[in-house]
């Protein structure tokens, strides 16, 4: 006798789920259903086209909450020892999928770890809204339920938590585990005849970098065993490079689902794999390093702000003390003008003289007295800069002014390109780091030198900073995930703002806004 296919099997399944539906709804013979894991009152009385109401009133014992194996009656009077057969199978998803229900709301289904508080701050709901639509959240939060939610998320507010010290706030009663997924690439080392540990350490950056890395970690991890955390940590090895890695494999062997929290790999698109593997378990993965954006899961956390967010800081910042933005930008960078003036209608464009310099005539006109006038410059070309110092120091007489960059200017280096006049002008920019002289860091970097016989570079202080924020939300009364939507964080250099994204998965918004000071120090705009 020919074995149907399992696409026979499957088609024959779900005919059988199609007739019992109809039966359940209609009439027939009794029916009687297993719980299965993962399977909520909700799900099972949408599997047989049956309401809430209905399901609770033939099981009153189902009121106080399911349990695998209980044997539910769905239609008629049936004995208990009647067991129907249906396997349950759960959705694979990728990122939290939202499908269209009634107008404006959409499905949603829930992942472990997931509590009622951090459902309805994902939804923008009060916790008593989001019962009112998920009637059966009253019965508590189980994983592969679906709910109700709202189509349109919404949008992350940076400015609107306050940042806070979670060493105050310490839980040690459950043990948690951290892994760390970092580029050693020991079997290339290893496989390497050709040069010593100390000649490649000497041409490869990437290692070094790793190492920093690594260093940093190691002294968050110390800084936790001081304070008592109760946090097993794995180290493993990503063996990464740009195009490949070993995550699939490493996924296997150490069953990473287990961990509570996962910090790397450091490439972006292995981080965005690690995410995916671990999405329908809703583990934590941080991308350590990659300021890159590409496939967003719902539980990847991207923990440099982009290169975009911080230009997008920098408006902010200049809009809320309510200033007039000039702008001067070079004819050759075409993509900064229409990103300004796509975003910031507001902002007004200087012109220039035949040589190639601001104009200093249309410059002067576009300031406004009695208002602070932020002037951005956007060139790289060094007479520019010259010609735009120049024109701004000749008005700062009349004028409250200050300078701005969007983002790192290696021409400003340049022995041309006077620091002091800088600092004159106040020049404003965004940073992701600051430097920091508070007594905890100062502590952070005599421990560090005590153990390396250096001082940390910004490497090893990124890789204690992401280690020791991610440790600290571990070790909290609420879930990881609360912590997110609770505490913004300030480490040693790093400040940790995740805010989550419409489209999926949370970016980190925690960005400095710095300017050179009259005294050549560096401070920060507040």
């Amino acid at each position: 006798e020919t074995k149907p296919s399992k696409k026979e099997e499957r088609k024959a399944e779900k005919k059988a789920e199609k007739e019992e539906k109809k039966e359940a709804k209609n009439g027939g013979q009794n029916i009687v259903h297993e719980v299965q894991p993962k399977e909520t009152k909700y799900s099972i009385a949408k599997k047989y086209g049956i309401t809430l109401e209905e399901l609770e009133k033939k099981n009153p014992e189902a009121k106080e909450g399911l349990k695998i194996g209980q044997v539910l009656v769905i239609k008629g009077n049936a004995p208990k020892a009647e067991i129907a057969e249906k396997k349950s199978e759960t959705p694979k998803q990728e990122t939290p999928k939202q499908e269209t229900t009634d107008a404006g709301f959409g499905k949603y289904e829930v992942k472990p770890k997931e509590t009622l508080y951090s459902l309805s701050r994902q939804f923008g709901l009060s916790q008593n809204d989001l019962t009112d639509l998920n009637p059966e959240l009253k019965d508590g939060v189980k994983v592969g339920m679906i709910l109700k939610v709202p189509n349109t998320l919404p949008l992350a507010n940076a400015s609107s938590k306050n940042f806070t010290d979670l060493t105050k706030s310490l839980s040690t009663k459950e043990r948690k585990e951290l892994v760390l997924l970092l580029p050693f690439n020991v079997s290339k080392i290893e496989g390497d005849t050709t040069s010593s540990v100390q000649a490649r350490l000497k041409k490869d950056n990437f290692l070094n970098m790793t190492l920093d890395f690594y260093s940093g970690a190691l002294v968050a991890i110390d800084s936790a065993k001081t304070l008592g955390l109760n946090i097993d940590v794995k180290i493993l090895d990503s063996q990464e490079n740009r195009n490949s890695s070993s995550i699939s494999s490493t996924f296997v062997q150490n069953n990473l689902t287990k961990a509570d929290v996962v910090v790397g790999p450091f490439y972006q698109a292995h981080a965005e794999k690690t995410a995916e593997m671990l999405n329908k378990s809703n583990v934590p993965v941080i991308s350590p390093l990659s300021k890159d954006s590409g496939k967003l899961y719902s539980n990847l956390y991207q923990s440099m702000p982009t290169v975009d967010y911080l230009k997008s800081a920098m408006f902010d910042y200049m809009n809320s003390k309510n200033g007039n933005i000039v702008a001067v930008v070079d004819p050759k960078k075409a993509s900064t003008r229409k990103y300004i003036s796509d975003n910031y209608s507001n902002v007004k464009f200087a012109s220039f003289t035949d040589k190639g310099g601001v104009s200093p005539e249309s410059l002067k006109s576009l300031l406004v007295k009695n208002q602070m006038n932020y002037v951005v410059m956007e060139t790289a070309s060094i007479w520019m800069i010259k010609s735009t110092i120049s024109a701004l120091l000749a008005a700062q007489s009349e004028y409250q002014l200050q300078l701005v960059i969007l983002e790192s200017n290696d021409a400003l280096d340049s022995d041309e390109i006077s620091i002091a006049n800088l600092a004159k002008l106040r020049m404003l920019y965004p940073a992701v780091t600051r430097d920091n002289d508070t007594p905890e860091a100062l502590i952070f970097s005599k421990v560090y030198k005590k153990k390396n016989n250096i001082f940390p570079n910004q490497y090893a202080t990124r890789g204690f900073d992401v280690t020791f924020d991610a440790m600290l939300r571990l070790s909290q009364e609420k879930s990881f995930e609360e912590t997110i939507y609770d505490a913004a964080t300030e480490q040693v250099e790093n400040k940790f703002n995740y805010n989550r994204n419409p489209s999926g998965g949370y970016s980190n918004k925690g960005v400095y806004i710095l300017y050179y000071d009259e005294d050549l120090t560096v401070k920060e705009a507040k």
